[in-house]
């Protein structure tokens, strides 16, 4: 049986170490003093915590009380005060509107229905100022990766850990096209223990046309749209949709 991908936050840091231009990006779209922020699936604090520093009044929402609780220690550690809320982003209820809701880091594609998908968009615009943007990335889905047989391995990864040392990550990608869902297995091994640890996670490939498609369905309206992170223009051989929108 798969563990929680989310109970342990140290070890999810691992592989989801800072990203220098995603902050920058997401602090020059939505941050600066005074800004009002929703950041969801805010996890450990890693655009939280820059989007703070800008003197953007952040409020974070994660579904994971651990992941919550490691953002909150490490806010404190620098003296920033964030609101820090658990939340599920199908539906939540703060009682305010904000500037900006940012979702990063491919969080919308663990909505893996369409129903969730389109509940989450609900909510998002209860929560808009009336000239509010909703600022997301998530991956282009790659026919390549895809295509990987279900139960082959890729190396994610080799990481230095402060306790077990060097912690490597194995990956195993089982694509269904009819659903359009991705099972992802990561295997973690260490010098002392190969697999001593093995956690799943569901992903829903969104294609670049489709994802229009699902915006306009859950009224909102495409702004801007990007290849990445220093605003190229989505190509063919773009890895990412920077996706900037607001309510129609």
């Amino acid at each position: 049986m798969a563990d929680d991908l989310y109970e342990r936050p140290e070890l999810y840091d691992l592989a989801s170490p800072p990203d220098p231009d995603m902050e920058r990006f997401y602090v020059a779209m939505a941050g600066g003093p005074g800004r009002q922020v929703l950041e969801l699936a805010c996890g450990t604090g890693r655009l939280t915590l820059p989007l703070s520093r800008s003197g953007a009044d952040v409020t974070g929402g994660d579904l994971s009380q651990a992941m919550l609780d490691m953002a909150q220690q490490r806010a404190r550690a620098e003296g920033l005060a964030p609101v820090l809320v658990q939340l599920d982003m199908r539906d939540f209820a703060l009682g305010r509107r904000f500037d900006t809701i940012v979702v990063a880091a491919n969080s919308l594609l663990h909505l893996t229905r369409t129903a969730d998908q389109m509940a989450f968009l609900e909510s998002a615009a209860r929560h808009l100022k009336p000239d509010g943007r909703l600022i997301f990335d998530i991956f282009v889905p790659s026919a390549w990766i895809l295509s990987r047989p279900g139960d082959e391995r890729q190396l994610l990864g080799v990481f230095q850990h402060p306790e077990l040392g060097e912690v490597s990550i194995e990956e195993t990608i089982a694509y269904d096209p009819v659903s359009q869902i991705s099972q992802i297995d990561w295997y973690w091994s260490h010098p002392a223990e190969r697999n001593f640890r093995h956690t799943r996670l569901e992903m829903r490939q969104i294609y670049p046309q489709e994802l229009l498609l699902l915006l306009e369905r859950g009224g909102f309206a495409l702004v801007e749209r990007f290849g990445g992170f220093d605003r190229s223009p989505l190509t063919p051989t773009s890895m990412r949709q920077v996706v900037i929108c607001a309510v129609r």
